[in-house]
């Protein structure tokens, strides 16, 4: 599918970028690795007047150790990123995510921070022009109703990041820059609920940095999919355990990751955790599996998660 016309330009600071987005007056897209982006261009669901390149900036390539933080720059790539030691070493789950994200090939081109701010995704969204003038216009492209769920005046989509969980488990934060200045905030604060506008971005606002408490982790990631490279999950969890803490998130099932702590980690706790998350999760038929089937499978990953994860080292 062919791209449309648009202006690129390339920012070699983050001072330079945000002065571009607002030349342009909210009608460009920040492009990292582009893994995200030019696909929803090809098919017109993003149209911006101009890209704005942002891979020469060298501050967002960086990994770094201080202060009792491990700090990632948002355009470092996820091949990158699974093979730094620390990831392996302090946080599996983290380094499982990376792994499961996608193939090789397109670690090797697509950023941590693109794989956090991508969008929702929907069977009735994510088509082409040609098929969704025939199909009619959802509620998140501007139509009345939902596809999916007759009548609702709501958006349904799933929000499908393998990493983003598996941060959250991690208490990471998200250091942003845009035109109102810089902002640190906890990741999970970062989602909105809203499936029209899934990111607490402002506007011209980017991701410059993901920072995580630099302390060992047991953990382990799951994803359940239909192949087992490409796919994005259907439903993904990630849990991290620290001493008889432990914190569990779910991702792929519905508009945002939903985080699960456990103060003391033990069969009852996760049995626990599962069925509440069994029972919060609501998926519709906006995906290739079941919702019945996505549902249960969220109750069976994460205690097949936390299994693995207690017992490493044993």
């Amino acid at each position: 599918m062919v791209l449309p016309e648009f202006e690129y330009k390339k920012a070699n600071s983050i001072a330079e970028a945000v002065a571009l987005y607002k030349g342009y007056k909210g009608k460009a897209k920040y492009l990292a690795g582009g893994t995200d982006l030019v696909p929803l261009v090809k098919l017109r669901l993003s149209a911006p007047k101009a890209v704005i390149d942002l891979k020469g900036i060298k501050e967002l390539k960086t990994i770094s150790r201080g202060d009792g933080w491990l700090s990632i720059g948002a355009n470092v790539t996820l091949f990158d990123l699974k093979n730094d030691p620390a990831i392996k070493g302090y946080f599996p789950a983290l380094y499982e995510s990376l792994d499961a994200t996608s193939c090789e090939t397109l670690q090797m081109r697509g950023t941590i921070g693109g794989n956090i701010l991508q969008d929702t995704r929907c069977l009735e969204y994510n088509q082409s022009l040609q098929w969704r003038t025939a199909r009619g216009f959802c509620f998140k492209m501007g139509g009345k109703t939902c596809n999916v769920v007759q009548g609702a005046k709501a958006c349904f989509a799933n929000y499908c990041s393998d990493n983003a969980p598996a941060l959250i488990t991690l208490s990471a934060q998200a250091k942003l820059a845009g035109p109102k200045g810089a902002r640190t905030v906890k990741l999970e604060n970062l989602f909105t609920g809203d499936g029209k506008k899934p990111l607490a971005l402002e506007e011209g606002e980017m991701l410059v940095q993901i920072q995580i408490p630099l302390k060992k982790t047991k953990g382990a990631y799951e994803k359940l999919r239909i192949r087992d490279s490409m796919d994005y999950p259907l439903v993904g969890v990630a849990v991290s355990v620290a001493g008889t803490k432990a914190r569990a998130c779910i991702g792929g099932v519905g508009l945002v990751p939903r985080v699960y702590d456990l103060k003391n980690v033990n069969d009852a706790a996760v049995r626990e955790a599962a069925e509440k998350a069994y029972a919060e999760a609501k998926p519709v038929a906006n995906a290739t599996l079941t919702p019945a089937y996505r549902k249960k499978m969220v109750g069976v990953l994460l205690k097949r998660a936390f299994n693995k994860a207690l017992q490493e080292g044993k």
